[in-house]
């Protein structure tokens, strides 16, 4: 009897031990974003393991691998020298979403290699790093990489909260946790199948923080907001000028299909219209994504964000959005470069 209960349970672990192999063998490419650590240079608030390969098909079907400062940079250059262009922005920025030769930044590098003008674009995006966070933490990031042309700056809303802004700039913002807060389970997390594990207990409980909704027109500008909004941007134009380059704010609004399937946008016209004017006042170049992204879905029906496992025209940019960002971006600068 105890050598069959001993064969039975040998037969159980090694069944278990064997579906957990498969299972985390599996998961190295359908879900393994690299862990998040403390950034020592204070650009953002935390990086990602450095030169660590990621893939994912939970959003998206996208791999690739960080950079040696655990960002999202993997454009092949053997020395980049200056950096002409910082991008600072959110996980919209960072893309993992999309393959590593997709995003937006990676594509920027492209066209200005075929240009021949030979600037360099590095991308510090960062997962839970809106442009609050990005405002805080500005001054570091650019004396850390010193763009010597321009620092471009996420945004995905116009009128900004007076809280939120104060928050910004008195570097007053929550602090980021880096890991559980749990060595051995920070530890844990380094195989691929226990971090989905782990990112579904997340979501778990948190899913009645989630809103997948956007209200149509919802982010306009009171008198509190265009004061408050005026403020940080003039703090972005100030900061950026004392580091001896030029601001850029790029728009990635926020949209979501309503039942008729027609496109709905946070951010009203008159919104956006009021925002580029206080750019222009502020000398701050401003580049929407929205016409852009119009554009593709009358004319292509496609949508620049939302994948085919995920909701359509929800989430993170997809390829097609990365490629309208970077479109915009190039289309903005080379205009700028015109004019002077």
């Amino acid at each position: 009897m105890a050598r069959k209960i001993a064969v039975w349970l040998g037969k159980v672990i090694g069944a278990g031990v064997t579906a957990f192999a498969l299972l985390s063998l599996f998961c190295v490419w359908y879900y393994n974003p690299p862990v998040h650590k403390v950034a020592a240079n204070g650009a953002t608030g935390y990086t990602r393991q450095a030169d660590a390969f990621w893939a994912r098909a939970t959003e998206g079907f996208a791999r690739g691998q960080t950079d040696g400062n655990g960002y999202n940079n993997s454009y092949p250059v053997e020395d980049p020298g200056d950096i002409h262009i910082l991008m600072m922005g959110s996980s919209q920025t960072e893309g993992l979403y999309v393959n590593d030769d997709e995003c937006a930044s990676y594509l920027l590098n492209q066209y200005f290699h075929e240009d021949g003008s030979g600037r360099y674009v590095y991308n510090i995006g960062m997962s839970a790093h809106e442009i609050f966070r990005n405002v805080s933490n500005l001054e570091t990031a650019l004396s850390v990489y010193e763009p010597k042309e321009y620092v471009a700056i996420e945004t995905g809303v116009l009128a900004y909260q007076p809280e939120e802004v104060w928050q910004a700039l008195a570097h007053d913002m929550p602090e980021l946790t880096v890991g559980t807060g749990y060595s051995l389970l920070d530890l844990l997390q380094q195989n691929p199948y226990l971090k989905l594990v782990y990112q579904q207990y997340s979501n778990y409980k948190n899913r009645e923080n989630t809103d997948t909704g956007v209200g149509k027109g919802y982010d306009v500008f009171s008198e509190d907001t265009l004061w408050a909004s005026r403020q940080m941007l003039e703090y972005i134009a100030g900061t950026a000028r004392a580091h001896h380059c030029e601001p850029i704010l790029y728009y990635i609004p926020e949209l979501q299909l309503d039942d008729n399937g027609a496109l709905v946008f946070a951010a009203t016209e008159g919104t956006r219209e009021q925002y580029a004017a206080l750019c222009r006042e502020l000398g701050i170049l401003f580049v929407d994504m929205t016409d852009g992204i119009v554009e593709l879905y009358e004319q292509e029906h496609i949508l620049a964000s939302g994948f085919a496992n995920t909701q359509a025209g929800y989430g993170h940019l997809n390829r097609e959005g990365h490629r309208i960002l970077a479109d915009a971006l190039y289309e903005a600068i080379s205009e700028q470069e015109e004019q002077l």
